[in-house]
């Protein structure tokens, strides 16, 4: 389909995504979801990273049944994300940058990875990550709130080495299907499962598939491998650098950071790097234009702030003063990517900053590094 014809499809289907259509996206709990931001379908629930392999839960009776029905525009109740933020007429994952990347597809092909399957080894702990996402995180707030339920730091499910080389055995075997690969973890960059499927692809697929990361970017290289050593086998690498702030602020918040090496880094990889990667939760919210306008103007790199944090929910900017939702709204209306963080603002908040003080306190002592000197607001 052409652009005007992709425009059209859309303003008549409410309910179609790429995503199904296009991408295979498993988590660090094990879970298969639609993409990263859609909840748990219950139809596939009983398909897990752990006991069923990519392609074979991709091309499921379930998964197929799911496509008809976005086909149908049949809404889907794990898409309430999407869907909430177009209430507003507001653009949503679903009708931004998926529609804008992948335009319709009305059957599965050129097919993309998002696998968290080579697992979740990262060397920071940064104050909003999902546990199961970092090492470093589960292991910080094991040692500050025990086993505390504070944000379900406990969900990690690793795959053994029978189920990764099932998972790799599979990928290899239908590697004419895969359009890119986006490589997440942990820290991917860190984790040596990633570098030894990168060398099992066979040359003459390699120079068709794009390689996207997220990364922290605080690394480059691990042992005797390196990002750059891979630039010439494949189509293409791109790599989205997760970054939430700039300074002492992006110390505190990704913690242990060395700004330094990082900035440092920036530089190395930039012919690389596609963007930067903000992530709006309570301790960045007043300073979004100031983050963008850093990067901007020392390295040449944009950023965007589609991603959200919505849990744990208390680090949400639902839990605004309303005279400081007001104030952003206004300071927002016509700022890059508000639409993504202006249906969290508006939403009524659910707790006091209390909660984010103690939490933040908490942290604090642990790493010996006071938040409070830096966010004085709070």
């Amino acid at each position: 389909m052409d652009e005007l014809e992709v425009k059209k499809f859309y303003n008549k289907n409410k309910s179609y995504c790429a995503m199904p259509f296009k991408e295979i996206y498993g988590d660090n709990a094990g879970r298969y979801r639609f993409c990263c931001h859609a909840t748990e379908y219950e139809p596939i629930k009983k398909y897990t990273t752990t006991n069923t392999t990519p392609f074979d839960f991709f091309f499921s009776s379930e998964m197929e049944e799911v496509r008809n029905k976005m086909l149908s525009g049949e809404k889907i109740d794990a898409c309430k994300v999407c869907y909430d933020l177009e209430k507003n007429n507001n653009e949503s994952y679903r009708t931004g940058k998926y529609k804008k990347k992948y335009g319709v597809d009305l059957e599965p092909k050129r097919i993309g990875l998002k696998l968290r399957i080579h697992g979740s080894y990262c060397n920071l702990g940064c104050y909003m990550c999902h546990p199961y996402n970092s090492s470093t995180r589960r292991n910080e707030l094991k040692k500050v709130f025990g086993n505390k339920s504070l944000t379900n730091w406990n969900a990690y499910q690793p795959l053994n080495h029978k189920q990764w080389n099932d998972s790799v055995n599979d990928i290899i075997s239908n590697i004419d299907k895969v359009a890119y690969m986006n490589i997440t973890g942990g820290e991917p960059l860190q984790l040596p499962g990633h570098w030894k499927l990168l060398d099992r692809i066979p040359d003459e697929h390699a120079k068709h598939i794009t390689l996207s990361y997220d990364t922290n970017l605080t690394e480059l290289e691990w042992k005797n491998k390196s990002i750059f050593d891979y630039v010439d086998k494949f189509e293409k690498i791109n790599l989205g650098v997760s970054c939430d702030h700039y300074g002492k602020k992006e110390e505190w918040i990704r913690y242990p950071i060395d700004i330094k090496k990082f900035e440092n880094n920036l530089k190395r990889a930039h012919n690389l790097i596609k963007q930067l990667n903000c992530t709006v939760s309570l301790l960045n919210v007043f300073d979004l234009s100031e983050i963008y306008d850093y990067y901007m103007n020392k390295f040449g790199i944009k950023t965007t702030f589609v991603n959200v944090c919505r849990g744990p929910e208390f680090l949400s900017v639902r839990n605004l003063k309303q005279k400081d939702k007001d104030m952003l709204l206004e300071k927002y209306k016509n700022f890059t990517d508000f639409s993504y963080f202006e249906n969290e603002i508006r939403k009524h908040p659910t707790h006091e900053f209390d909660k984010l003080r103690t939490y933040c306190d908490s942290l604090s002592k642990h790493r010996n590094f006071d938040w409070k000197e830096l966010w004085n607001e709070f």
